[in-house]
C-alpha cells in the first residue's frame, strides 16, 4: 500500500529540513483517528547524532516509538528511511515501512511530498487496509499541519 501526502508549506526547503530530524509536534489532535487509537507522533530525532545514509531516526509516539535507518539523505531536497523496528501495535502486521521525504521550492515556499510504502504480512491485508491507510493519511496531515505553524527560522 502507498500513502501519499503533498503539503504547501510557507518555509524554504533550507529552513524546513532540520524539521524532518529534529522536531517536537504539539501534542493537541486535529482528527479523531488519534481517539480510535493511531498513534499520535510527539517528537522524531536522530538519536545518533548527525544525518547521513546509515544513520538511525526514531519517530515517537505516545504509543511507542518506530525505530528507522536513513536510506537517503539529500538536505535539502530528499530524505528516505526505513522502519527496523517499533513496538507499536501494528508490529504484529506489518512487515516493512519506507517513508520518503521530497522538498521542492514552490513560490515562497516548498511542496513537500511524504510517500509511505507499507507492507502487510496478515492474511486480513484487505480488512486492515482501510484503516491502515486512514491512520498513515492522518499522520501525514498532523505532522504537516505542525510543521506548518513551527517557527523554523
Amino acid at each position: 500500500m502507498i500513502v501519499r501526502t503533498r503539503w504547501k508549506m510557507p518555509h524554504n526547503p533550507d529552513e524546513l529540513w532540520p524539521a524532518l530530524c529534529d522536531s517536537t509536534l504539539q501534542l493537541t489532535p486535529r482528527c479523531p483517528v488519534f481517539y480510535l487509537g493511531t498513534p499520535r507522533p510527539s517528537e522524531c530525532r536522530l538519536p545518533d547524532g548527525p544525518g547521513e545514509v546509515g544513520a538511525a531516526r526514531q519517530c515517537v509516539s505516545e504509543q511507542g516509538v518506530v525505530r528507522q535507518r536513513i536510506t537517503t539523505w539529500a538536505p535539502p531536497v530528499r530524505l528516505a528511511f526505513r522502519m527496523e523496528e517499533t513496538d507499536l501495535c501494528f508490529d504484529g502486521f506489518v512487515d516493512g515501512l519506507d517513508d520518503v521525504f521530497e522538498l521542492k521550492p514552490e513560490g515562497s515556499g516548498t511542496r513537500i511530498i511524504r510517500t509511505t510504502t507499507v507492507s502487510v504480512r496478515s492474511r486480513f491485508a484487505v480488512v486492515l487496509a482501510l484503516p491502515l491507510w486512514v491512520g498513515l493519511k492522518s499522520v501525514h496531515r498532523f505532522v504537516f499541519r505542525n510543521w506548518q505553524r513551527m517557527r523554523l527560522t
